[in-house]
């Protein structure tokens, strides 16, 4: 290690960079001007999109969610767990899916022979209507469940009704992803909404598929499309690509101007059509002397998405925060950055100056405070990649051991794997594994990641090698991933989170517990 510069050689240095760090405050505070006046020249276009962003996300991270569920029953029912017959062993998994959850208003489950399975909740309780088909129709059966396997019959009648015909009932491929209906009428609650949908083929019998679905009545994402907090303006909608339905939320935000919401709505949508629906492009229309902007995301990201989301409020009423929103923003973010800039400055020059070696020991330094810190939540030691230290041979079970670390890692708060060191902290080394050189190890690490995690989650994953003691050590650093993540052993799928020191198995309905769990503790915290 070289030593430190001392004060002579490093003021030059530290001169260049403060040179160069004044060169950068001056061109942000440029940029910044020229925001402000390219923005003040466009406000309202500018604020709608904020506001796009920021509100539409919210809400399909909802219908997000949502997707998520529909997934997770779905390869339940491609791994065979789920028993359409027993009535019992389905309210023990739809119950905690959908407990609390006020957006959904039912579930279905079907197959393509006319049998469904119907569950909704009660302000005290569970129903569950389960239809059969016959010669005049069908029979359906409807109890009362206060527990999952504690229910009483409270009604049987004869129903002119086939699950198969009804609009959510539709076969797609896991390629398709979900399938959402445009908006109808449900048949149990007669009011109106959207289903969402996923299929797979029976395990039994090929010529049998099973389809389920969850309801969202209009009036909950009505609810849910309501500008939230009182600086808000304007109002947000849906539109039903296939049918052109639009769905209003329930009112106009702190609006200081009467205007026939409904006609607005129809004028933007009419003028978003005609300009080839652009997504995320500012639309702006005029009705009764007054300028309106508004712009729409499709609901979904991925596959084909049947609703587009959109945001629309004046241009009065945008321009009117002009003054007190951008400028002050503006400006805070130029402190800030000065400030942060001269205080990571000064603690690089009180800490040795800007040694060119300083950088080449980091990682060697990291390495050894891991190390120090012992085993952990967010640490943990592997002697080797691949080989069993008992037998000296190499084996799966051993290169399984380390990647349940790292999807646990993934599914809850991230940490660092640390492969070639001992359970002691004493680093060991993967000679052991006798691989020809760095490469191939790293290209070992790479394959078997895509193979058992899935090459999606490489970016969550910073892979390193380094030298110490003349030993080579693999450090992982893993980042927490955004959504579940499963190691793949043959055909099945395991779902691991950190537990204290060890990495921990769950079932499939501890699973979704934990998801339901995490996303409702971010949903509160709004982190």
């Amino acid at each position: 290690m070289h030593p430190p510069l001392s004060a002579g050689k490093r003021y030059p240095l530290f001169r260049s960079l403060a040179l160069t760090l004044a060169g950068f405050l001056l061109i942000l505070f440029g940029l910044n001007l020229y925001q402000y006046f390219k923005i003040k020249t466009d406000i309202a276009s500018s604020l709608i999109q904020k506001l796009n962003d920021k509100e539409l996300g919210q809400l399909r991270s909802i219908f997000n969610n949502l997707s998520e569920k529909l997934t997770i029953v779905r390869d339940w029912g491609n791994n065979g767990v789920l028993n359409s017959h027993d009535i019992v062993s389905l309210n023990k998994k739809f119950f905690p899916l959908i407990d609390h959850q006020q957006q959904i208003s039912g579930i279905l489950l079907a197959d393509n022979s006319g049998r469904e399975y119907f569950l909704m909740q009660e302000d005290s309780s569970w129903l569950t209507r389960t239809t059969t088909p016959d010669s005049a129709g069908s029979t359906a059966r409807y109890m009362s469940w206060q527990e999952p396997d504690h229910g009483r019959v409270i009604d049987e009648k004869k129903l002119d009704y086939d699950p198969t015909t009804r609009p959510w009932f539709r076969k797609t491929s896991d390629s398709e992803g979900v399938y959402w209906t445009p908006l109808y009428t449900f048949f149990e609650t007669r009011g109106k909404g959207v289903t969402a949908s996923v299929s797979w083929p029976s395990q039994e019998n090929d010529s049998v598929f099973f389809v389920f679905g969850i309801d969202i009545s209009l009036r909950e994402i009505q609810q849910m499309m309501t500008l939230g907090g009182a600086e808000q303006v304007g109002m947000m909608f849906l539109v039903n690509q296939s049918t052109s339905a639009i769905i209003p939320g329930l009112g106009l935000n702190n609006m200081d101007i009467s205007a026939d919401s409904s006609a607005v709505l129809a004028l933007l949508v009419r003028q978003w059509q005609e300009n080839d629906r652009p997504n995320r492009e500012t639309i702006q229309i005029n009705h009764q002397g007054h300028s309106w902007h508004g712009s729409l995301q499709p609901l979904t990201v991925e596959g084909k998405t049947e609703f587009w989301i959109g945001v629309t409020a004046p241009e009065k009423e945008l321009l009117a925060r002009l003054n007190t929103t951008l400028l002050r923003v503006d400006f805070t973010d130029f402190l800030v950055a000065t400030g942060g800039g001269l205080v990571l400055l000064f603690f690089i020059w009180k800490n040795g100056g800007f040694s060119r070696d300083r950088r080449s020991v980091e990682p060697l330094v990291q390495l050894h405070e891991l190390i120090n810190q012992g085993e952990g939540a967010k640490i943990e030691f592997k002697s080797t990649i691949r080989t069993n230290l008992k037998t000296g041979k190499k084996g799966k079970e051993i290169e399984f051991a380390w990647l349940k670390a790292v999807v646990a890692f993934l599914n809850t708060g991230g940490g660092t794997l640390l492969l070639g060191v001992e359970d002691n902290g004493h680093i060991s080394g993967l000679a052991i594994d006798n691989f020809e050189n760095s490469d191939r190890c790293l290209l070992h690490i790479k394959n078997l990641i895509n193979q058992h995690i899935g090459a999606e989650f490489s970016g969550f994953l910073h892979v390193n090698v380094m030298i110490s003691e003349d030993k080579d050590v693999i450090m992982i650093d893993v980042q927490r991933a955004g959504q579940p993540v499963f190691l793949k052993v043959g055909k099945n799928e395991e779902f691991y989170i950190r537990s204290g020191p060890s990495s921990v198995k769950l079932s499939p309905s501890q699973m979704i517990s934990f998801v339901t769990q995490k996303r409702t503790r971010k949903k509160e915290t709004g982190s």
